[in-house]
């Protein structure tokens, strides 16, 4: 699977640098998935085995094409910005394009539309803060390859500290460290207080919500199934605390007659030894009078022979 993911975008890129795509660069995000879409569908149905009726596929697809077009897009451009004029640049094409896909490249390029929003693309980029590092890789390759194998979670922070770090474990800004510092703080205050989290109710919390898609998570996390997705979790996460709460509620049920039923045992052994100690006193003292009474037998017989010999005696000095 993962090895499928690898080849994608490869071949999504060798296909776009080739003559059977490469007019795409001129088109629009709308002129892609909608008037070309059979084009793609070919395309991806020669070399992937790709369900077009799922939406998860489609947006696959259309996403993979589109950063494959920039991409491109972007090499001839800052191949084309290396000439000091158009007519400097028609000289001597791309090694990548014909003359004639490089002709319509430079009147794309020196087109009024495509500069003005070219500049307008500068300013927005000027005012991003953050960088991340992943490269080429999509957030969520990287994503996948951070989660755990057995339970299937993944730590927010860490993810998002994987992305904006260098392989030296070096942040790309001040900024970035910050957030990460902000997500490790906020995750830890949830398990303090014994709630739980997902990766995109911390990213939503801590980096805010912009329209189409969660920050920091890439558009494989749209807004929309996103909030599906948190109230599927919290769905989950309340049918795992009822089952939790009944199961706990059976062991302490458990635990109570195991409890009562040592009690009831205890008071049994208590009283048949408190009835041991009757008995065994009642013997002593019964024993004890025996032994009493037969001494003082005893001694009266003593007594008396004692006094009728002395009587005796007396009678019969002789």
């Amino acid at each position: 699977m993962k090895q499928n993911l690898k080849r994608i975008p490869k071949k999504v890129g060798t296909k776009i640098r080739s003559k059977v795509i490469a007019t795409l660069l001129r088109m629009r995000h709308r002129a892609i998935t909608c008037k070309n879409q059979i084009l793609i569908n070919n395309f991806f149905h020669d070399h992937f085995d790709l369900d077009y009726t799922r939406h998860e596929d489609v947006r696959t697809v259309v996403e993979t094409m589109m950063t494959a077009r920039r991409t491109h897009r972007n090499r001839m451009h800052a191949y084309f910005k290396k000439f000091p004029s158009k007519e400097a640049a028609l000289l001597k094409p791309h090694p990548d394009t014909t003359e004639e896909q490089w002709k319509e490249l430079c009147d794309l390029f020196t087109s009024e539309a495509f500069m003005k929003r070219s500049e307008q693309n500068k300013k927005n980029r000027s005012k991003l803060t953050v960088n991340h590092a992943a490269g080429s890789r999509s957030f969520q390759r990287t994503r996948a390859c951070m989660k755990n194998q057995e339970s299937g979670n993944i730590n927010p922070a860490e993810l998002y500290k994987k992305n904006y770090t260098n392989k030296d474990g070096i942040w790309t800004s001040e900024g970035a460290r910050e957030i990460y510092e902000r997500m490790d703080a906020f995750q830890r205050k949830c398990d303090l207080e014994g709630k739980t989290y997902t990766e995109i109710e911390v990213y939503s919390e801590i980096l805010g919500k912009k329209s189409g898609y969660v920050r920091g998570l890439g558009r494989a996390h749209q807004l929309a199934k996103a909030r599906d997705e948190i109230e599927a979790m919290r769905a989950a996460r309340e049918k795992d605390l009822q089952e939790f709460a009944k199961k706990q509620a059976e062991m302490e049920a458990t635990l109570r007659d195991h409890r009562e039923e040592q009690r009831v045992e205890q008071e049994r052994i208590r009283l048949e030894q408190e009835e041991r100690m009757k008995r065994e006193q009642e013997r002593m003292r019964v024993s004890t009078r025996s032994a009493w009474n037969k001494s003082t037998c005893e001694r009266s017989k003593s007594a008396y022979g004692q006094k009728y010999r002395r009587n005796w005696r007396r009678k019969c000095p002789l």
